[in-house]
């Protein structure tokens, strides 16, 4: 299915009830498994993020991302909502969800990592940081550095023998989804 097909209606109920899950999985995973400070947020919810756009491409794990956080700002919010930062989050959803869609290979995960820690983890959430909290730039910057190796150390490390993983699972056969 191409990413501006149609969607059969006999797997739309699968579709939706599969992305509400794992938009689920991402809020509990940010409840109960993220490392939360003022600065710093070492967290995986990428990993329903990543099942979303191997499944559904960039519009599942746009729609997951953006819905994931929207209902974390209502179940537990931490600070303000503020809806670039939600943007941000939902390209990041859609770019990897056209990395993703298809194939994975070590070169995809290292792209992935990158822009997802360094460009918008880096650079561009801390412009929003900025703007929301009146935090000097710069200061946002140096204190990002640690979670920036973290996380990309641990997406490096987990989305390879996730996909490995994902290969095996008769759900995830791709191959198997282009002949029907």
């Amino acid at each position: 299915m191409s990413v501006f097909q149609k969607p059969d209606p006999r797997n739309t109920t699968k579709m939706i009830a599969t992305l509400g899950i794992l938009t689920a999985a991402c809020v509990v995973i940010s409840l109960y498994l993220t490392i939360h400070t003022e600065i710093l947020k070492i967290t995986f919810t990428f990993i329903p993020i990543i099942i979303a756009a191997r499944l559904y491409g960039p519009v599942g794990a746009g729609l997951v991302a953006g819905m994931a956080d929207m209902i974390e700002m209502i179940v537990h919010p931490v600070g303000a909502w503020f809806p670039p930062i939600t943007l941000t989050g939902i390209a990041v959803g859609v770019f990897l969800g056209f990395l993703f869609k298809n194939k994975w290979d070590f070169k995809r995960i290292l792209i992935a990592a990158v822009v997802s820690e360094l460009i918008v983890s880096f650079f561009i959430t801390p412009i929003w940081l900025n703007i929301l909290y009146h935090t000097p730039y710069t200061a946002l910057l140096m204190a990002r550095i640690p979670q920036i190796i973290i996380m990309t150390i641990v997406k490096i490390a987990i989305l390879p023998p996730m996909f490995k993983i994902m290969d095996r699972v008769p759900l995830f056969d791709l191959k198997k989804k282009k002949e029907n």
